[in-house]
C-alpha cells in the first residue's frame, strides 16, 4: 500500500493540479467518515464520559487544527 501511496504522489500528483478544491475536499470527507467508529464513542459515552471528552477534543482538535493540536489536547 505505502509503495501505490509512493507511486501516486511521484507520478500521478501533476492529474490532480486541475482538480478543485471542492472536489478534493470531498475526497477527504468521504475518506474521513469512514475513519470515525461511532460504537466506540458511543460505548465510550456510557462508560466514561471524561474519556469521551478527552476523545473528542483529540478528533475535533486534529480536524480542525493540526495533528499535534490534536494530540496536545488529548
Amino acid at each position: 500500500m505505502a509503495l501505490a501511496v509512493m507511486i501516486t504522489l511521484l507520478f500521478l500528483t501533476p492529474l490532480f493540479h486541475h482538480t478543485p478544491l471542492v472536489v478534493l475536499s470531498s475526497i477527504i470527507m468521504a475518506a474521513m467518515l469512514g475513519l470515525i467508529d461511532y460504537e466506540a464513542a458511543i460505548h465510550l459515552w456510557q462508560v466514561d464520559k471524561f474519556d469521551f471528552v478527552v476523545c473528542m477534543s483529540a478528533y475535533l482538535g486534529v480536524i480542525f487544527a493540526d495533528i499535534e493540536i490534536g494530540l496536545i489536547l488529548a
